[in-house]
């Protein structure tokens, strides 16, 4: 298989079984909410790299805590649904600007978007529930990330290890 084909497998599955871990994970511990949170947070933190997944797992909390927090904060204040979100975003992206973080913007602007038009009566049940599927989810992406790598690195050794037998298989 050529190392272009192998690579899209490999980040394939990476992203199906960090998907299906944090959607199961999340069922299987009874947490509040929705398991697709997870199953969509493990999928948008894959990347072909620890270290990456590491990095969009983090910034993929922080932005969320913030446009959670700014959302349910702004649904009491305000009290109008869209007008907290309109509110929550200015706020948000303002924010996220003055503090150079602009990796954070968009998943900040949907975790405001989410809270504030949840049409939740507890207005600090969704934005926490919420918050607890994404951070599910991104570790779940990070664990599956970590043992995929441990996994290559290892068939690396072998293939160098036992080169006959690997040109041999093509």
């Amino acid at each position: 298989m050529q190392p272009r084909h192998l690579e899209a497998v490999t980040f394939s599955a990476k992203a199906a079984i960090s998907a299906l871990a944090g959607a199961l994970g999340y069922q299987h511990l009874h947490l509040p909410g929705s398991p697709w949170v997870a199953a969509v947070s493990a999928v948008i933190v894959t990347q072909p790299t620890l270290p990456s997944s590491l990095k969009a797992s983090s910034l993929r909390v922080m932005a969320n805590l913030v446009g959670a927090l700014v959302g349910a904060a702004l649904s009491l204040l305000i009290g109008q649904p869209l007008a907290a979100m309109a509110v929550g975003i200015m706020l948000t992206g303002l924010a996220c600007y003055a503090l150079k973080q602009d990796d954070l913007l968009r998943p900040a602007f949907v975790a405001v978007i989410l809270v504030t038009l949840a049409g939740e009566t507890a207005h600090w049940r969704a934005p926490l529930e919420r918050v607890i599927g994404v951070m599910a989810g991104c570790l779940c992406a990070v664990v599956v990330g970590f043992l995929f790598d441990k996994f290559t690195e290892r068939l690396k050794l072998r293939v160098v290890a036992n080169p006959d037998k690997s040109s041999s298989q093509e």
